[in-house]
């Protein structure tokens, strides 16, 4: 339980970090423009320079950006803010999968459920750890090769699709499992509720 916490907790506080590492390298980096759209209207996807304007994300304008101030933008990207993404990626993921196998581990219903291997419900943290990880990969490869932006950025944008999918059903596995628990715990509500005041008078 409290490794849960401690992985909670650093979830919740490693963006901040992240945010923070993230501003010395200009305003897209800080938006992270190569993991998620830039604009609300097309082209939802741009590269935000220190001024007002924006340019469409090519390979032109991605050539361009990763020379500028003598690639220290896109170094900044890559030795600084991916790394630290790589170790968000492996907190949320395994806070997500032991969440998940505590909670499986105290409900006893439904009795199809509770029968699952606990290695079963570490398939959605895994699929979210493995797809998040493609993506940063993938970035890395644009910020050094931005030639390869025509291949590359269709993966890249079906690794982040199926990420946020498997991060999204992931928190709903949580989610189910800790309502569950209340209900269907193998600890009876009234023996909880006897301990606890036990304890009190003591």
């Amino acid at each position: 339980m409290r490794l849960i916490i401690l992985l909670a907790m650093l979830v919740i506080g490693l963006p901040f970090i992240i945010s923070q590492v993230a501003m010395p390298y200009g305003i897209a980096v800080s938006l992270r423009f190569l993991e998620r759209p830039t604009n609300s209207e097309k082209p939802k996807y741009t590269i935000p320079f220190e001024t007002d304007k924006t340019v469409n994300l090519t390979e032109d304008s991605l050539t361009k950006w990763t020379g500028m101030k003598g690639g220290r933008l896109a170094q900044g990207y890559a030795t600084r803010v991916i790394p630290l993404d790589l170790l968000y990626l492996l907190f949320l993921g395994a806070f997500l999968g032991f969440a998940s196998t505590t909670l499986a581990g105290i409900i006893q219903w439904p009795a199809s459920l509770s029968s699952l291997p606990i290695s079963a419900f570490w398939l959605l943290p895994a699929l979210y750890i493995l797809f998040d990880f493609a993506e940063d990969i993938s970035i890395l490869v644009l910020l050094n090769w931005p030639s390869t932006i025509e291949k590359i950025f269709w993966v890249l944008t079906a690794f982040r699709t199926a990420k946020l999918l498997a991060v999204f059903v992931g928190f709903a596995q949580v989610f189910l499992l800790c309502g569950l628990s209340f209900v269907c715990s193998t600890v009876p509500i009234a023996e909880v509720v006897i301990k606890l005041g036990g304890r009190r008078r003591s």
